[in-house]
């Protein structure tokens, strides 16, 4: 089921499946992909409780093997509606019998929208009812419309860091989605804006990790519309779009933590960036999207 909240500027349409942004208009326009399957059937899931693939399909807890696929199951979970008003909407998830088989930790996930004049601010509120320790990634996955005018083209869009840095991109494995920050397969040196081109995603996701900008801009060239995309829990920035075919998107991914490395060995509890959340305590993260 779809549900809907609206403002004088955004009208967005989340479902109750995995809380999952499905359409988000500002000002009339669409800048959300449409989860057309031709080029990618999601349009802004979220990744938890862990992000991308897990080494053989398998990671171990406390000496116990759990099945778990990529990105995790919250993106294909039914939530439950908690709470909703014209500009604000709350989603609840909680532990099951189904998810114990997955993932052994009892759990409450609040999943907040709001709408504040431009702008959409969320948070996710994980609470921990366990007895021991509960340890987890989150990822961002939206894909945002580009070109978003019929008069443009993917190439005449750029991306926006707010602060410039150095990174080194560690090279994902396409047979089986893990990242081996052994190898590098591109450096950008004092990276302030990154012009779209499909050719920067043959070999999958750019990765940045320990990035300085946490705000980023994606942006037509002569940066009259667009998104501003602020991420200040997130170490993280995946940029993709899929690498066998021209899409009409780019993904912005803001991560905690990243897909396995070749060289795991399997243990869930050493997983990079790892959020850990004590029994009977709670963390909230939070992002926010700006339309212009």
């Amino acid at each position: 089921m779809l549900y809907t909240i609206k403002n004088n500027y955004l009208e967005i349409q989340i479902s109750d499946n995995g809380a999952e942004i499905k359409s988000i208009k500002y000002l009339g326009k669409d800048y959300l992909h449409n989860s057309d399957p031709k080029y990618w059937g999601r349009s802004a899931p979220l990744l938890w409780p862990n992000i991308g693939t897990i080494k053989n399909g398998t990671a171990t807890i406390d000496g116990i093997s759990y099945p778990m696929k990529k990105h995790g199951f919250l993106r294909d979970t039914m939530c439950e509606l908690e709470s909703q008003s014209n500009d604000k909407i709350t989603f609840k998830v909680t532990s099951n019998e189904k998810t114990l088989k997955l993932y052994p930790y009892n759990f409450t996930i609040l999943i907040t929208y709001e709408l504040l004049e431009q702008t959409l601010h969320s948070n996710l509120e994980f609470t921990n009812n366990s007895k021991t320790t509960m340890p987890f990634n989150l990822g961002l996955h939206p894909a945002f419309k580009v070109p978003l005018e019929d008069t443009e083209t993917f190439e005449d869009y750029k991306i926006i860091f707010d602060e410039p840095g150095t990174y080194e991109m560690p090279a994902v494995n396409l047979s089986d989605g893990t990242i081996d920050y052994e190898k590098r397969i591109r450096t950008f040196t004092n990276l302030k804006e990154l012009p779209l081109n499909y050719s920067d995603y043959d070999y999958d996701a750019l990765v940045f990790e320990n990035i300085k900008s946490h705000q980023v801009t994606l942006t037509n060239k002569d940066e009259t519309h667009g998104v501003v995309f602020s991420f200040e829990d997130f170490p993280m920035l995946g940029i993709w779009t899929p690498n066998h075919i021209k899409s009409p998107f780019i993904c912005l991914e803001p991560w905690i933590g990243c897909a396995d490395a070749p060289q795991s060995n399997g243990d869930f509890k050493t997983k990079r960036d790892l959020i850990s959340v004590e029994p009977n305590a709670s963390k909230t993260i939070n992002y926010s999207i700006k339309f212009f």
